[in-house]
């Protein structure tokens, strides 16, 4: 196998580490025979953007801002690897050409004023807009595919609190390279804050501010939310699956032993177990909040 002479790594990671924004290594692509497919070796579902489990054991959590771990990464151990960078700190709005994000954004950009701020291309033919999350707002990540009216349209995704985007210089499996947009670079502009019409639309959508969980969804991206899921957004489609089981009305361990099942059965690679426990106790206790608190304005009404 082999790999084409690419951009360090390092640089861009250590500049993003430097402003805050935990990184690291994921698998690449290289050729071989002729194919170009992802390092890990494997039928892996999500070519070159997954995180290489030796040096980043729990995903995105495994990020760091320690620039002797950044350098040990990227200037040592994996200088090929790609770019994972963390967005617990960020909001990014992912545009996906391939499912009308373009005509998408086109909509929002007419009906809003986007500020300045830091902006990819990536080897996909999509783009990132990235903005600074605001501090005490809990935004989720957004998969447009799984929502049957996306607070952004079709075609666009959130990655924020608890996902990660692959950044530049890093290489798509398609041959192309993530790259800076023109006039949005960091050396060109400072990251903007999410302006307040994003975090309305994202928090009045996902119920992220008050901890609502996910409302009903329709049989059909029912059914196509429990196949399976993008490998990126396992998390996300567990959360959704728990909040709807929740609402109606199924127990808890019936909830916990069918996340267990559906994530053995349908997530290439499963999430962690201690992870769907996790995920299962968090959606439980903010349903529980909702119903305490329904029950309490009932009684003062």
């Amino acid at each position: 196998m082999t790999t084409p002479e690419i951009e360090p790594m390092l640089p861009t990671a250590l500049a993003f580490a430097r402003h805050g924004h935990a990184v690291f290594p994921l698998w690449w692509p290289v050729t071989h025979n002729g194919q170009t497919v992802c390092a890990c070796g494997r039928l892996c579902g999500n070519a070159a953007k997954h995180p290489i489990a030796r040096y980043a054991p729990n995903g995105h959590r495994s990020a760091t801002i320690d620039s002797g771990i950044v350098k040990l990464w990227f200037g040592l151990r994996v200088p090929e690897a790609n770019l994972g960078v963390a967005t617990e700190k960020l909001i990014v709005i992912d545009v996906d050409p391939r499912h009308g994000g373009d005509e998408s954004f086109a909509e929002l950009e007419r009906e809003h004023e986007l500020p300045p701020t830091w902006r990819t291309l990536t080897g996909g033919g999509g783009e990132h807009v990235i903005f600074a999350a605001p501090v005490g707002v809990e935004i989720s990540n957004v998969v447009a595919a799984n929502m049957d009216n996306p607070p952004l349209g079709p075609g666009i995704d959130v990655r924020a609190r608890g996902g990660y985007i692959v950044a530049p210089p890093s290489r798509h499996i398609s041959g192309r390279a993530y790259c800076w947009s023109v006039d949005h670079h960091p050396q060109e502009v400072s990251l903007a804050p999410a302006p307040g019409w994003l975090i309305e639309r994202l928090t009045t959508a996902r119920g992220a501010a008050t901890g609502a969980q996910p409302e009903p969804i329709s049989s059909g991206k029912w059914a196509q939310l429990t196949r399976q899921p993008d490998p990126e957004y396992r998390d996300e489609a567990a959360t959704q699956i728990v909040g709807h089981l929740f609402r109606h009305g199924c127990d808890y361990q019936l909830v916990l032993g069918m996340l267990h099942a559906w994530n053995a059965a349908s997530c290439k690679p499963p999430l962690d177990y201690l992870e769907i426990n996790r995920i299962v106790d968090r959606i439980a206790n903010r349903e529980a909040a909702r119903i305490e608190a329904q029950l309490k304005q009932r009684g003062e009404q």
